[in-house]
């Protein structure tokens, strides 16, 4: 693999810092611009929106006020008589009358440019007065049925504006054919009994056309697109004639924002061609919804060509920025290319197996990292393994040399010292269930929360003792009688709460008394062992302050009737006696004042020695009460407690009366040979071992020990050793494939068949079957 020179990677590296933050900002900046570009052109397309429809309404509203004007005179009061042509014209000062009302028709017409025409028609007559052709019979005149239903859709006073298309023939032009037509908003306004006596309809058609020009009036010039829909979606007014006075059909997203229940807002819909911008806005005036329609294209045109403005200067400012970095990099990588130069020039530098410059002085300033840690390291162990055995040998009285002496005196500069020690409850569990690494981290966190937790003029190391206790060796300043051993119980007491979280097991702390040198921390050692011994009868988790023995020439007690009664009970059968005696034999123990750990060891051996006689004199398997591998007088030492030992001799003494029992009882029949004829009746079958100990009366870790002792393996193995050989009989002897075969002798699957065979035979069934 060809290498990467130093400098050519210093280039990239130095362009790449350059091109991709520059690029990024680039990027969200150019986002963000288009973002907040669509977010104000939104904002202004719905000011522009509502301010057309505010410019449609004021046109509108003052066309209403135009004709509440005019009725509020007497102007049409004149004809309310002349319900026909016919009268009308028989009167010239009638006619006089229905030209003023063409007038004030005419300047409601003339007042606003968005009139087309307005009308009058009176109630019942033949004719009505119009400004687009004066006075006229009904059939001279466009059809007037619409008025009908409008007039049914008015719910007050207030008038009705009515979208529909105009006609400009009369009906009589209408029937030949004759027919044009426009688009116009006819406001239909009903005279009432409030403003005049005179019964009749005033209608003003606004033009749909001047109307559309209105809501299309935008700054954006003709990219606007307007439409007009009522409260029933029906279309008043819109670029497209052929939507106008018809439901919505197409335009689904325009009839969601119309139901989402918001009375303005806009939404971005895209499609395969374009994205547009809808604006809508609903407004109290008829319950009128205005929507817009924008091309974001054209819109954001602008936007666009800012945004390649502003791209074409990132891409000058990163050719720019290229060149500069290669001059940079050329100029001041030159004390590292010569560095590894030099290095390359040096013996024992694997340069062939680097990638590159860069990774070669990685590799070397690596090695020399790793010497270094490596040496720390070491030197670390080094001290740790010189102060363990200097404080080890301190506990033992075996100070040998200069080097530990002056370790000791470094460690602790004070006079007077106090030993405790700390041995964990139950010492084999939790050996059992820990490793070495597991220990190791425990006694760390326990030292550090040690050392860290004597008050100031304390000095406090911790080492690891024989028997897999913990030392702490504590050495004061200044000794008072009550104040140290308090301060000290404190301590000690958070240890051991300590202890029972990290360890998951509780400790026992024996603590020394005080001596006034170094020499004396051998004694002190001595004294905080006999103290962690006195757990016997203080029991676990505890601290226990060593006392001066007041008498050091007191016998050994031994409680020789106990002992006698115990074997006659044994004799009888006596459990509850039994454990009387044993119950009385503690209390005893606990009541000899100034009682030896040695002493307490020494009865229950004596009491150990009496029991293993009596089995042996009744020809008793020992091995099978006591246990394989161990016997009474170990088992007895490893346990903490009086209670314990108490616990321990029960049972054992239950299981000696038990199995006396069981022996009269397997002289007519054995239960292991019931147990085997069982399995060997029924191992093709799913057993229930805990269904076959209560079918023979026994209890199922009796059943197991006892299958375990006769014929000495377990009882799944008794089973499968069965199964596996009915398995090598149906290979040689029948045509079953080895799936059959697994269901036939009890298995679930074939994996568990060659699971067990290899076990067994060493060999799969298929060889097996090859090999005969």
């Amino acid at each position: 693999m060809k290498k990467v020179p130093f400098l050519f990677e210093l280039i990239v590296l130095l362009v790449l810092l350059l091109v991709i933050p520059t690029s990024i900002v680039t990027y969200y900046s150019s986002k963000s611009m288009l973002k907040y570009s669509e977010e104000e052109i939104a904002e202004s397309a719905m000011a522009r929106l509502e301010s057309n429809s505010d410019l449609i309404e004021l046109v509108l509203n003052n066309t209403v006020r135009n004709v509440l004007q005019i009725v509020k005179g007497s102007t049409f009061n004149t004809l309310r008589d002349a319900n026909t042509y016919t009268i009308l014209n028989h009167d010239y000062d009638n006619i006089s009358k229905a030209f003023v009302i063409v007038d004030a028709l005419n300047e409601i017409v003339n007042n606003n440019t968005a009139v087309h025409s307005a009308f009058f028609y009176l109630d019942d007559a033949d004719y009505l007065v119009s400004t687009d052709k004066g006075i006229v019979r009904l059939d001279s005149y466009e059809s007037i049925d619409w008025l009908t239903k409008a007039q049914e859709q008015m719910s007050g006073p207030s008038g009705l504006w009515y979208p529909r298309i105009l006609t400009s023939q009369s009906v009589k032009d209408t029937e030949n054919g004759d027919m044009q037509e426009m688009e116009v908003i006819s406001y239909v306004y009903r005279l009432s009994k409030l403003v005049t006596a005179t019964k009749g309809t005033i209608v003003i058609n606004v033009s749909e056309d001047e109307i559309c020009k209105y809501l299309n009036s935008s700054r954006f010039g003709t990219e606007m697109d307007g439409m007009l829909i009522d409260k029933n979606g029906i279309v008043i007014s819109d670029v497209d004639k052929s939507k106008l006075f018809k439901e919505l059909e197409d335009e689904a997203h325009i009839k969601d924002m119309l139901n989402s229940g918001n009375n303005s807002g806009f939404e971005y819909v895209s499609n395969s061609k374009e994205k547009m911008l809808y604006t809508y806005y609903r407004t109290s005036f008829n319950d009128w919804t205005y929507v817009a329609k924008y091309p974001m294209a054209k819109l954001m045109a602008k936007s666009y060509n800012m945004r390649t403005r502003y791209t074409l200067l990132t891409i000058i400012i990163i050719i720019v920025g290229t060149m500069l970095a290669i001059f940079a990099a050329s100029r001041f990588s030159k004390p590292m290319r010569q560095l590894i130069k030099d290095l390359k020039s040096r013996e024992g530098v694997e340069y062939n197996r680097s990638k590159n410059d860069l990774t070669f002085i990685a590799n070397a300033f690596s090695q020399i990292q790793k010497q270094e840690e490596n040496l720390h390291k070491l030197l670390k162990e080094r001290e740790e393994e010189t102060k363990n055995l200097a404080l080890n040998n301190l506990m033992m009285g075996e100070i040998t040399n200069e080097t530990e002496l002056n370790e000791i005196k470094k460690l602790f500069p004070y006079n007077h010292y106090i030993v405790a020690l700390a041995s964990v409850d139950n010492m084999k569990a939790y050996l059992h269930e820990t490793n070495h690494d597991i220990r190791s981290y425990q006694r760390y966190v326990l030292f550090e929360k040690i050392e860290r937790s004597f008050p100031d003029g304390y000095k406090v190391s911790c080492v690891r003792y024989i028997g897999g206790m913990l030392g702490i060796i504590i050495n004061m300043k200044e000794y008072d009688h009550s104040k140290v051993p308090r301060t000290i119980g404190n301590v000690l007491t958070i240890l051991k709460n300590e202890a029972a979280q990290v360890m998951g097991y509780t400790i026992t702390i024996g603590v020394s008394a005080v001596h006034n040198n170094y020499e004396g921390i051998k004694d002190c050692t001595s004294e905080a062992s006999e103290a962690v011994k006195s757990r016997l009868v203080e029991g676990r988790n505890s601290i226990i302050f060593w006392k001066s023995k007041n008498n050091e020439k007191i016998k050994y007690h031994y409680s020789y009737n106990s002992e006698k009664k115990i074997l006659n009970y044994l004799n009888t059968g006596d459990k509850n006696s039994i454990e009387q005696e044993l119950k009385m034999m503690i209390n005893e123990i606990k009541s000899f004042p100034n009682v030896s750990n040695d002493n307490i060891v020494f009865i229950f051996n004596q009491l150990a020695g009496a029991t293993v006689k009596y089995m042996a004199e009744h020809n008793m398997n020992t091995n099978r009460l006591v246990g394989h591998n161990s016997n009474i007088y170990s088992n007895i030492a490893e346990f903490d407690t009086l209670e314990e030992i108490e616990a321990y001799l029960n049972d054992l003494y239950r299981a000696i009366i038990e199995s006396s029992s069981q022996d009269h009882d397997m002289n007519e029949v054995r239960y292991w040979e019931q147990i085997m004829k069982y399995i060997n009746k029924h191992y093709k079958e799913e057993i229930v071992f805990e269904e076959l100990a209560e079918k023979i009366g026994i209890s199922y870790s009796y059943l197991r020990k006892l299958v375990k002792e006769e014929t000495g393996k377990s009882l799944m193995d008794n089973v499968n050793l069965l199964r596996i050989e009915e398995v090598k009989r149906l290979l040689l002897h029948s045509n079953l494939n080895i799936s059959q075969i697994a269901i036939e002798v009890g298995y679930r699957n074939v994996q568990s068949v060659n699971r067990f065979f290899k076990k067994y035979e060493g060999v799969s069934p298929s060889d097996f079957k090859n090999n005969q």
